[in-house]
């Protein structure tokens, strides 16, 4: 039953991103031009990243708002790494040297939670700011400008896997960033699936105390759950950075909501320790189809920030009611 309701839900946010779509084409046929296509997936590859992290610690009944933090606190560590040792970098060592760093530093937010017995809502309001604040007070100068990058990290915007020509004779490329998020969510569908580990941060989500009773050690289930969170938006950021060819702190500040959007909206339930790769692909999806093509409509930014808030309303409100049907199956 809860398999056959998730192929529902599934298929319900298929449809939605495919009737958003046809909207907007309707409204603008440039929406579906091989350059606006391209773009929009180009757009989705950061979000992608960090939301497919965030479920992870959604699973297990917490949530984090120090997601862009770590994202930002990361990447900067990892190009001063890179700056010290006087390494140019390649792309995979770029995304584990960042992926270690927020594995590290997110597991403080999942230790102090955990060991104390804490909501890890209320730990990551503190964190936040701390890590937020690092950049000023221990770390001096925060920017670090283009000529001053690794210069084969900015190879990242420039290196595509497919090239297309569009009619007007602008090229549409696709970042090298797709294959990251497909990579990730691969590897995390792999896990979260196919190891005792992923099982275990499920069983976490779904009932704290059966997860000892089966042998699971609760803080090592929470210390993974969020390493995992914070090697996804660690290399989420890195990627960023590398693609925008120059690193400021608020470059990304105001890109939480998105994730946290794509994440509600993907069927992330932190009361009954839901969540799938597929569904935050598809929030994804969905969210950046919104956001990219009012900005392309010239719709004002605050109403694109409106429209992501109700996104976030209808997320949580989807879910409860898909929670409820299913429920309601049950009983019958």
């Amino acid at each position: 039953m809860r398999k056959r309701a998730k192929i529902n839900d599934m298929t319900i946010r298929v449809v939605l991103f495919l009737l958003i779509l046809t909207v907007f084409a309707i409204i603008e046929p440039a929406v579906l031009s091989a350059t606006n296509v391209c773009s929009m997936i180009n757009d989705s590859i950061f979000n992608g990243i960090a939301a497919l992290g965030m479920m992870t610690v959604m699973i297990t009944g917490a949530f984090d708002l120090s997601s862009m933090s770590i994202s930002m606190l990361s990447a900067f560590l990892t190009l001063k790494f890179y700056n010290i040792i006087g390494y140019e970098g390649d792309f995979i060592t770029m995304f584990l040297i960042a992926g270690t760093f927020g594995a590290l530093i997110a597991m403080i937010n999942g230790f102090i939670s955990q060991k104390f017995s804490l909501s890890g809502f209320v730990v990551s309001i503190g964190t936040n700011l701390i890590f937020g604040s690092v950049f000023f007070i221990f770390l001096r100068s925060s920017y670090i400008k283009t000529d001053a990058m690794p210069q084969t990290l900015l190879k990242v915007r420039t290196t595509a896997i497919l090239s297309l020509q569009s009619s007007g004779g602008t090229a549409a490329n696709l970042n090298i960033g797709i294959v990251v998020l497909v990579l990730t969510a691969a590897a995390l569908w792999l896990f979260l699936n196919k190891t005792q580990l992923g099982r275990g941060i499920y069983a976490l989500g779904g009932d704290k105390v059966a997860v000892e009773r089966v042998g699971y050690d609760p803080m090592t289930i929470t210390l993974i759950a969020y390493a995992v969170f914070g090697a996804c938006v660690a290399i989420a950021g890195i990627y960023f950075y590398s693609n925008a060819g120059t690193f400021e702190p608020g470059m990304i500040a105001d890109k939480g909501s998105d994730v946290i959007a794509s994440a509600i909206f993907g069927g992330c339930n932190m009361k009954e320790g839901k969540g799938s790769v597929g569904g935050i692909l598809a929030g994804v999806a969905i969210i950046t189809v919104i956001k990219s093509n009012l900005i392309l409509l010239g719709v004002p930014v605050y109403y694109v920030t409106f429209t992501v808030g109700a996104m976030i309303l209808l997320g949580v409100l989807f879910s409860t009611l898909s929670e409820q049907r299913l429920q309601r199956n049950r009983g019958r």
